[in-house]
């Protein structure tokens, strides 16, 4: 993949130059965030070396959150249980199938489960240790994609309200990781108006989504985005995420009739398509988009970037995707009404993160409309992994849901 390339020669810089962590792009080089080209350069810039190393990550990143999870369970047999029954699903080839591939998916997948992980470990004890792993895995994970500091910065914002609720003591750790989000958030948004990594994506959704609606073309022409009757002529009525489609946008990157639209986007297109996306919320929440083009959300199994799984990974391979939406947020919900009968951080993990990844589906569909399904293969990773959570705390609290109906019962008899 092309991606590969940039990964490569990003890693080859000086880690001791400024250019490693925000470079500028060239004719033949489009910058991306630097967590993918550090782990890469740790591998001596070698493709074989950083598919072992992403395969090794993703057995830490697993076994950690594994272990972090069976800490907050009393009963042996629901350890042993769970034990099984998430190594068994982190062998789903939809997660280990990325890790053969030098993109941003295997890392950004591996980092998000050790921050779940950290998470955990941090809500269980808030020491200063555990808050300090919490912030470098936070930033390794924030670099691996553009669309994280969004959902790093909505965590800081709840975080406060947990510790708040929980724990009172420690309210001036939750302000510091909000304060410590911001400016993550700012360095990584530098990053990427020097690298002009918003200019392909923002692209994408002007072809893909706005060309095909004259409401959207006019609230545009209005903020001074030019060649809007060429976007119609060349976009209109032309999905472009499809497959034999694809070739039509990456046609028109260099296109010197497009030149006026790139040079728009680089000066005031990030900063109008946001504005754009504040104002219509229709268009945010995907009012706009038909149900086979929303469903693209929970995708996976995305063969055109993973080899084809065999053997073993075979097993895990035809179980998954087992859970659907509903008996997902049917779960979560139990799981939330436990929080009546006994505070316990564990039981606002499942809800925490059912609330950060719908934000996530939302901004990350919104933030480039080519290749939807690739950036959104992880929706039904996490939908999955919580409703299994949530199965199994279910499982190790039977009491605690005995006392919940028996509370449900005396409301009902007064």
């Amino acid at each position: 993949f092309p991606d590969s390339k940039d990964y490569k020669t990003q890693s080859e810089f000086s880690i001791f130059s400024f250019d490693f962590f925000a470079p500028k792009p060239t004719s033949s080089f489009s910058p991306r965030p630097f967590t993918v080209p550090l782990f890469y350069k740790l591998a001596s810039s070698d493709p074989c070396r950083m598919v072992m190393l992403q395969k090794v990550i993703h057995c830490i990143s697993v076994i950690t959150l594994v272990v972090s999870i069976l800490m907050y369970l009393s009963k042996k047999w629901i350890k042993l249980l769970s034990l099984c029954l998430l190594l068994y699903f982190f062998t789903w080839w939809n997660i280990v199938g990325w890790t053969g591939n030098i993109l941003s998916e295997s890392l950004s997948l591996s980092f998000m489960l050790l921050w779940f992980a950290i998470i955990l470990c941090y809500y269980r004890k808030q020491s200063w240790i555990n808050f300090l792993l919490l912030t470098i895995v936070t930033i390794l994970l924030s670099f691996t994609r553009d669309t994280w500091p969004y959902i790093i910065l909505l965590y800081s914002i709840i975080n406060i309200l947990i510790l708040k609720l929980f724990n009172k003591n420690v309210l001036k750790q939750g302000v510091a990781f909000f304060v410590f989000s911001i400016c993550l958030f700012l360095a990584q948004n530098y990053s990427s108006s020097r690298g002009e990594r918003y200019k392909l994506p923002v692209f994408n959704s002007i072809a893909g989504r706005i060309a095909q609606n004259d409401s959207y073309l006019l609230w545009f022409e209005n903020e001074g985005m030019p060649l809007i009757e060429k976007l119609k002529k060349d976009f209109r009525g032309i999905l472009i995420d499809e497959k034999e489609n694809r070739s039509i946008v990456y046609s028109k990157y260099n296109d010197p009739e497009y030149v006026l639209l790139n040079n728009w986007i680089l000066k005031d297109g990030k900063k109008v398509y946001q504005k754009f996306i504040l104002t219509h919320w229709s268009y945010f929440l995907l009012f706009d988009q038909t149900f086979d083009q929303s469903n693209r959300i929970f995708c996976s199994n995305l063969q055109d970037y993973t080899q084809k799984p065999k053997d073993f990974f075979l097993n895990a391979d035809s179980t998954f995707p087992y859970f659907s939406l509903l008996p997902c947020i049917l779960l979560i919900v139990l799981i939330a009404l436990l929080m009546l009968v006994k505070r316990n951080m564990i039981f606002i993990f499942p809800v925490l993160v059912a609330i950060l990844f719908t934000v996530n589906a939302l901004i990350s569909y919104n933030a480039d409309a080519l290749e939807v399904k690739r950036h959104l293969f992880v929706t039904q990773i996490v939908l999955e992994f919580i409703s299994l959570l949530s199965l199994l705390l279910l499982l190790d609290n039977m009491h605690l849901i005995k006392d919940l109906f028996n509370k449900i019962k005396k409301v009902n008899a007064v």
